[in-house]
């Protein structure tokens, strides 16, 4: 299960090591809306990757993660990219980060060999819609660009030049999570999903028991600060006081003081 890299930081990770499943996982919707007609149905395999400090923190100072990611962590979130079908992230996140999920020439062949996109779908999902115009993501174009938005949000007509756009109920001013994975399965074709933060996301994901692996970088460095963000968000005690989600270690590798970690989401 175990297993070290103590130089050869480009093969953390290797292709044969990331095949995932493409059958997607059976869930049962809570409320079908408009886009589906079965209860019953199948979402996308989902995995997260994040890179936090020892002490926990996703971010350092004013929402980014400057310091944290090293050219290894780099490394694997491309070869990482290059293995799913999409790749979703915040709208907080594409504010804040230089979140551009392209997989470089030098991933194309090996990606080519399981997928016949030549690159992932790049997903924003977002309660207000407030996203930046000027930010490199949307670069793609339009056919590999998605917007998921509520069904009330207000848009800038620049969006919809810019993205594909998918609206879905709300609760509690949220996005219907469910729902939009049901989408996202049945009339995209992803089978698997890669979440990149931020840390609501990943709360509201993890939370409704929508989640199957995480990939997680331990950086060798301290934060500290109560304004910085852990890699898991939630509002009060999160998820304490019920039964704790369990995790399975996969693997474990590490370049010099950096720790890459596998993990399995227990059912």
């Amino acid at each position: 299960m175990y297993k070290s890299l103590y130089s050869s930081h480009d093969r953390i990770y290797n292709f044969e090591e990331l095949s995932f499943p493409v059958e997607g996982v059976e869930f049962e919707l809570d409320d079908l809306g408009d886009n589906l007609g079965d209860r019953h149905n199948r979402r996308p395999y989902i995995a997260f990757n994040m890179v936090s400090s020892v002490d926990g923190k996703a971010t350092t100072y004013e929402g980014k993660l400057t310091g944290l990611g090293s050219r290894p962590d780099r490394l694997l979130m491309k070869r990482l990219r290059s293995q799913f079908d999409a790749v979703l992230a915040g709208g907080t996140t594409l504010r804040q980060d230089a979140f551009i999920p392209t997989v470089p020439p030098e991933l194309s062949a090996e990606r080519q060999k399981n997928f016949a996109q030549p690159q992932p779908f790049g997903i924003v999902i977002s309660n207000s819609g407030n996203l930046p115009s000027e930010h490199r993501f949307w670069d793609a174009g339009k056919d590999l660009r998605v917007v998921l938005v509520g069904e009330e949000t207000t848009v800038e007509s620049w969006l919809e030049e810019k993205a594909q756009i998918f609206r879905f109920p709300t609760k509690d001013h949220q996005i219907d999570l469910k729902q939009v994975l049901a989408v996202l399965f049945e009339k995209l074709g992803i089978k698997r999903l890669l979440v990149e933060g931020g840390p609501a996301l990943n709360y509201s994901l993890i939370s409704q028991g929508l989640a199957d692996e995480l990939f997680l970088t331990i950086s060798p460095h301290i934060v500290g600060g109560v304004d910085n963000m852990t890699v898991i968000g939630g509002s009060g005690y999160g998820l304490g006081g019920n039964d704790l989600p369990s995790l399975q270690l996969r693997s474990l590798y590490h370049h010099e003081s950096e720790l890459f970690l596998r993990y399995q989401f227990q059912r």
